[in-house]
């Protein structure tokens, strides 16, 4: 018998999209369960409409307790999440039905990418290759990779008032996380700024809570600099990720974050510093190298420069834009000389 899914959503007026996000999966899914937290909108009757079995649920302002109420209603062998402003499309679906009827003893889940469509090349974004959907409409995406697929009835549950995830509790359980070649297209910015300025500006209160209640996690740390950052205000964003540094020096790559913060009020020995800390506690990660090596070719330093980028390249061999950096600082390197 094949295995069975529930797709399990949360939402609170969602009447625009919530139709086409259980549209776009309603052919591999066993039951449909939507927690509603709070619909002005008709989110609730579209989502009946679609065979979704609706919960009602009183707002917490933690998302993932919303999650967790929908988990305890499903009652299938697998658990697919979607919120109602994203879709599956091409095959994705045929890659979930393939990813659970072909899954391991061990595996407990399985990561998607969520692509965030973005109007501009914001950091981090790429270009959206197509053809879904539409690269003139929708030119770029930011890539997240999240466990969205995941064994039901095995204890796993979703932690943090907001940017929640699974996978912690995946981990914690025994089993493992593979990754699955599948796009989950995620349309956020179709709100409008003023409801997305709303709801970066809710996140940030909700991760101002978590950051009051653990002190001492720099998970909520660092979430407080990326929003900060978000909104454009970088010197909250400095403090925030300092504190971040100062909590768990190691977590990603907090230096990094500081030193492109100095970098861009043109505090080029500061910036300096915060990557080369970062090159020394992340020595296998090959972004801090070529950040401090762009800087010093910025500044005429291409001495330094080619022997921070030979450094990497020894151990990142065949990279693309270490390699690129390489040639530049070689190329002007040469001139001088046979000046």
């Amino acid at each position: 018998m094949e295995p069975t899914i529930s797709l399990c959503m949360i939402a609170k007026d969602e009447e625009k999209g919530i139709g086409k996000a259980i549209d776009s999966v309603k052919d591999i899914v066993d039951e449909i369960i939507v927690v509603d937290t709070g619909s002005a909108d008709r989110t609730k009757e579209v989502a009946l409409a679609g065979g979704a079995k609706v919960i009602d649920v009183r707002w917490a302002d933690d998302f993932s307790a919303a999650r967790n109420e929908s988990l305890k209603s499903a009652t299938k062998d697998w658990i697919l999440v979607l919120d109602a402003d994203e879709v599956l499309a091409g095959d994705g679906c045929e890659k979930i039905k393939g990813a659970v009827s072909g899954a391991g003893g061990t595996v407990g889940g399985f990561a998607l990418e969520q692509r965030t469509y973005v109007a501009k090349a914001e950091e981090g974004a790429r270009k959206n290759p197509g053809p879904f959907p539409d690269p003139g409409e929708y030119p770029f995406f930011v890539p997240h990779s999240l466990v969205r697929l995941f064994r039901n009835r095995q204890g796993f549950s979703f932690r943090h008032r907001v940017h929640e995830l699974v996978e912690d509790s995946i981990r914690e359980n025994g089993k493992t996380i593979k990754a699955l070649g599948c796009a989950i297209h995620h349309f956020s910015a179709e709100r409008g700024k003023e409801s997305t300025e709303k709801k970066a500006a809710y996140y940030i209160s909700l991760i101002g809570k978590q950051a009051a209640e653990q002190p001492d996690n720099p998970r909520y740390a660092y979430q407080m600099a990326r929003a900060f950052l978000g909104q454009g205000n970088p010197e909250e964003a400095r403090r925030w990720f300092a504190k971040t540094a100062a909590l768990d020096s190691r977590y990603r790559l907090v230096h990094s974050e500081l030193a492109k913060i100095h970098l861009k009020k043109g505090e080029m020995g500061e910036a300096k510093e915060c990557f080369r800390k970062s090159m020394e506690l992340h020595p296998n990660n090959p972004s801090p190298a070529n950040n401090l090596a762009a800087i010093h070719l910025s500044m005429g330093e291409y001495a330094e420069a080619k022997r921070i980028l030979e450094e990497a390249l020894k151990k990142h061999p065949g990279h693309k834009i270490l390699e690129h950096h390489y040639q530049e600082a070689l190329r002007v390197l040469k001139q001088k000389v046979g000046a």
